[in-house]
């Protein structure tokens, strides 16, 4: 803690300020398919919040005879065992009903004249109250922690008119991060349809004919993926005496990037590689995972090992759309289908059997306005994804800051001053 403290704030144990209420024990009997009332397990509290999208339920009749561990809007609770130990969650009016299942705690507080709770929300995401949680803890591979040592935990408390005005700033930047996120997920469902619409049916088609892979408008063609696709190596000379920054994939379509920035160091390999920007790299061994993407100009002349195909499109393929297709389900299943091994994590892929693969492709200039459009999305996508990032930056200044007392906020007025 910072040995500065405001005079007019307090160093106090929580316990003087709130109580913390455990969940019910409820029975595997007591959860139903039929149920109608979820309850909160100490799983459906992640690192944005609450999440009841796997919430288990009981039944009417179980959730009145538990009706004294029924949880209000804007209670805040906390999971006291477990890898989530530690994480915290504001209860909101599309949670209810919903009820307090052991091992989740959830705040009392003595007298709000004294602790907004709106504050306390606040409070208890800061990462030195969540390192104390930690250190608290007890337990091996499942840390637990109990109502009495949270209590325990001292916090500073400013007065209450600072409290209220601490947690509306605060606030502010959580609603401003919430509407990013909304907009963030609805581009996210956006593009996924067009994906779907664009790769399947391609723009404004009204004829399509009947092929040996399914329905495709009149004007693709059916083609192997050997047709527009070729493989090819570009041998380097190596140094003994000097380590090479190679390049690698990241699983799930995360682009090509230093093999130091994934893995934080340099290696040495043999049987390197040149490759060039648009290149089209597979992992032989990743590839179940999505480990293949196209060489960004930024890389062009880098270096990859040999656990790498290197791929050059044919004249019938714009490699900016087949950067789109190589998400297609279809294509995901070909990865599948052409690797062998027993562990998904050793399979190795067999690039002449993916060869032999049937795809449908459009007319090249169709091809290139579909990755405009889709290309146009995922920049939108990444703006809104960095604006998130700064408004969490911010808020993490901000609570640093505004919850120590560093920075002192003005009752009556919005600006903060030092």
């Amino acid at each position: 803690m910072n040995n500065f403290i405001p005079k007019d704030w307090t160093f106090s144990p929580l316990g003087e300020y709130l109580n913390l209420i455990g969940g019910f024990a409820f029975k595997s009997q007591d959860f139903s398919e039929e149920g109608t009332v979820p309850v909160l397990r100490i799983a459906n509290i992640k690192e944005n919040g609450i999440n009841l999208d796997n919430a288990a339920f009981v039944s009417n009749k179980v959730a009145e005879n538990t009706n004294r561990y029924s949880l209000k809007e804007e209670h805040i609770v906390i999971a006291m065992s477990g890898a989530t130990t530690g994480k915290t969650g504001q209860v909101i009016s599309d949670n209810l009903p919903l009820l307090l299942n052991q091992r989740v705690g959830t705040f009392d507080i003595k007298d709000e004249n004294k602790l907004s709770n709106n504050f306390l929300k606040f409070l208890v995401q800061k990462d030195s109250f969540k390192n104390l949680i930690n250190v608290d803890a007890v337990g091996g591979a499942q840390p637990n922690i109990s109502s009495k040592q949270i209590e325990s935990i001292h916090a500073l408390i400013p007065p209450i008119n600072q409290q209220n005005k601490i947690a509306a700033i605060l606030t502010s930047v959580d609603n401003a991060i919430e509407k990013t996120v909304a907009i963030i997920e609805q581009t996210e469902k956006v593009k996924k349809g067009l994906m779907q619409q664009l790769l399947t049916k391609g723009i404004r088609h009204t004829k399509f004919k009947e092929t040996e892979i399914g329905v495709i408008p009149e004007e693709w063609e059916v083609v192997q993926l050997g047709d527009i696709l070729e493989l090819v190596k570009r041998p380097m000379k190596m140094k003994d005496d000097e380590l090479y920054q190679l390049v690698t994939v990241k699983r799930r379509h995360g682009g090509v990037v230093p093999r130091g920035e994934l893995y934080g160091h340099q290696v040495k390999v043999k049987n390197q590689f040149y490759i060039k920007s648009g290149d089209f790299l597979i992992s032989k061994r990743q590839i179940v995972h999505g480990a293949c993407e196209v060489v960004p100009p930024s890389l062009d002349g880098a270096i990859v090992s040999n656990e790498y195909h290197t791929l050059l499109v044919k004249h019938t393929l714009e490699m900016d759309f087949f950067r789109w297709y190589i998400r297609h389900p279809k294509i995901i299943h070909y990865f599948l289908l052409s690797s062998v091994g027993v562990h998904i994590e050793k399979m190795l892929f067999r690039v002449e059997d993916w060869f032999k693969r049937k795809v449908a492709i459009p007319p090249i200039e169709e091809q290139q306005k579909i990755a405009t459009t889709l290309t146009s999305i995922e920049k939108t996508l990444e703006v809104n994804k960095q604006h998130l990032k700064r408004l969490q930056s911010i808020k993490i200044g901000l609570m640093q800051v505004l919850l120590t007392g560093k920075i002192r906020v003005h009752v009556n007025e919005m600006e903060v001053t030092r």
